[in-house]
């Protein structure tokens, strides 16, 4: 069986018909159908779990994000003004790199919108991963190499706080 989003194999050993899975590649709740199919789910807001691995807080004209996988933590220090608008370019669907055109084919590829920023490190890389149909994603690219990704709105919910 393949995801229906982004057609990525999954394994539903173990699942049965109603069981709720997680697609590890796109991100997508699905839902095992008692014909064997899967649908996708949307998951209100209010029963999302919180984000883990990313926390930022505000020195002066700087965001400090702070990104963590469990066993490494990392920092990074940024203008707010350029962290927001590079937010907003993001949102509105501005980035850097545009969405790819429309296809006969339906798009198991994920689109990308780019958006830079200059840390104290060097250029910090956010990128917004949208899967038609999933919970689309912000990807943050570090100076050091190192990518965390998050979901896009729980992600935009930490960092906008701290913008204003």
């Amino acid at each position: 069986m393949v995801c229906p989003v982004c057609g990525e194999a999954l394994d539903l050993e173990g699942y049965e018909a109603g069981d709720l899975l997680d697609c590890e590649a796109c991100g997508a709740v699905l839902r095992l159908l008692s014909d064997g199919t899967l649908e996708v789910v949307e998951v209100p807001e209010e029963e999302r779990e919180p984000l883990w691995g990313l926390s930022a807080y505000g020195e002066g004209e700087e965001a400090v994000l702070v990104f963590s996988d469990g066993t490494l933590e990392e920092a990074v220090r940024v203008p707010k003004v350029a962290l927001g608008e590079a937010l907003r370019r993001l949102e509105e669907g501005t980035g850097e790199e545009p969405p790819k055109e429309a296809e006969d084919e339906p798009n198991l590829e994920p689109d990308y919108l780019t958006a830079h920023v200059d840390s104290d490190q060097g250029v910090l890389a956010l990128r917004r991963v949208v899967f038609p149909g999933a919970q689309d994603l912000l990807e943050f690219t570090l100076p050091s190499g190192s990518v965390y990704e998050f979901p896009f709105r729980q992600a935009i919910a930490v960092l906008r706080p701290i913008l204003l």
